[in-house]
């Protein structure tokens, strides 16, 4: 039954998919009695995804600039037990949905500006497509989603600053920005407010060395990252790697999580440090040039990245060059262009998608939200973007659940399984990241497009 409730709550949620962040009930004009209605127009599509395992999204919705076309999602035809027992699961499910009615506030803080605003700018396009897509189907239980965004400005001394703003706002709940130094800044206040926060930033902090009770996240963490950088490294022979990283939580945690796993697999790592708004990097990569490294793995995120790879073959270097996951994106590979083609990069589910095995649970959900991404913004979704979807999916099956007390909100997240763009998460009172090391692939670029290597079954 759990199975089935989950399933139907999936499809709701797609539809819900990536509003933005936290949110709190409000005082409202909208009558509570359109609740019901609301509800069984949500039964209704859910019953037929929870019998067949499907997931779907209510079709692009328009962007901030432009206006995006939409359609109806399609519910495919079920019959037979399957269906009689979703019915039954979805009829429990409606009678017990909170009543609401009115505005539900979400917060969100994003980097707008500064070097993470291209990483930023994802996570609120993901946030405004799914907003427009929950209000234009009735919103959650009669309530209308109000999303409200602060910017960081890629500076972790604004956090704080976003955050009380959001919370004298009455929130609900928050999603968190992706830059990881501005959720360090954060941490505390959050918990000291008690508001349940889903972070899209991939550092270890989030959920290491001790679990914050009201903090998530999305990415996979650094150390997962890590990890499968590591095991596709020994399979390729390589003995003695060099990490280039940028000084920010996120370089750092990369760092050190490679620091711990490669001496595991009789791996020996020097480092390479750089500042993420350095313009050029010809120093450290003709130090390495000058070495016997056998593989240069580069560690941050932002611009940094497309000016080391350029630099990198300019500068004729032969060795294998890998990337985090901050790099499966076209964020990075159309300005990198030709000079990407070859590198290797631990990729999320969401950027190979279509080089997933058709069983994949994920698939289906991927190549849903490209579509609707695409009709939005005319460009395929950066990791960032997946990253949101699969946070709002999990905070509006909640919401749906639990309505909008703060409190029970974090409760139920902590109880979540939930498959979503980035892999399956399976929170609980002990892990608040949710994925393991399935939902990292390596993926290698080839003429703009992510493709799985061999070593992640790729051909």
């Amino acid at each position: 039954m759990r199975r089935l409730f989950l399933a139907l709550s999936t499809f709701t949620f797609a539809a819900l998919v990536l509003a933005g962040c936290g949110g709190d009930a409000v005082a409202t004009t909208t009558p509570a009695a359109t609740a019901p209605a609301a509800a069984t127009v949500a039964a209704t599509r859910a019953t037929t995804t929870a019998a067949t395992g499907a997931t779907a999204t209510p079709a692009a919705a328009s962007s901030a600039t432009g206006g995006a076309a939409t359609s109806a999602p399609i519910v495919p035809a079920t019959t037979g037990a399957a269906a009689t027992a979703a019915t039954a699961a979805v009829t429990q499910a409606a009678a017990a949905a909170p009543a609401m009615g009115g505005t539900i506030r979400i917060g969100m803080i994003a980097s707008l500006t500064g070097p993470y605003n291209p990483l930023g700018t994802a996570n609120k396009q993901a946030a405004d497509l799914v907003t427009k897509q929950v209000n234009d189907a009735g919103g959650i239980n009669g309530a209308k989603i109000e999303l409200m965004v602060e910017d960081d400005k890629s500076d972790p001394s604004q956090g704080p600053i976003a955050l009380k703003k959001l919370l004298s706002n009455k929130i609900v709940a928050l999603i968190g920005p992706v830059f990881s130094s501005t959720c360090l800044a954060l941490y505390d206040d959050e918990d000291a407010a008690k508001i349940p926060t889903i972070n899209q930033c991939a550092t270890d902090a989030n959920v290491t060395p001790s679990i914050r009770p009201y903090i998530f996240m999305t990415p996979p963490t650094a150390t997962v990252q890590a990890k499968q950088v590591v095991a596709y490294l020994k399979a390729q022979g390589k003995t003695k790697v060099t990490v280039m990283h940028d000084s920010t939580d996120y370089g750092n945690t990369g760092w050190n999580a490679l620091k711990t796993e490669a001496p595991k697999s009789g791996i020996t790592v020097d480092e390479q440090l750089y500042e993420l708004t350095g313009t050029t990097f010809v120093p450290q990569l003709t130090k390495i040039k000058n070495s016997d490294t056998q593989a240069l793995v580069s560690w941050g995120s932002g611009g940094a990245a497309v000016i080391i790879t350029k630099e990198f073959r300019q500068l004729g270097l032969t060795i294998p060059l890998v990337f985090s996951a901050a790099q499966s994106t076209p964020l990075y590979t159309k300005p990198a262009g030709d000079a990407a083609n070859g590198v290797v990069l631990a990729s999320g589910l969401g950027p190979v998608g279509k080089s997933l095995p058709a069983d994949n649970p994920s698939k289906p959900i991927i190549a849903k939200f490209d579509t609707d991404f695409m009709a939005a913004y005319n460009s395929a979704p950066p990791e960032f973007a997946y990253n949101t979807f699969s946070a709002m999916n999990m905070l509006y099956n909640t919401i749906r659940k639990v309505g909008t007390d703060s409190q029970k909100i974090r409760d139920d997240l902590e109880k979540t399984t939930y498959v979503g763009a980035d892999g399956t998460y399976r929170y609980s009172s002990t892990d608040h990241a949710g994925l393991g090391l399935d939902s990292v692939l390596m993926a290698t670029v080839k003429d703009g497009q992510f493709v799985l290597t061999p070593f992640s079954g790729g051909k």
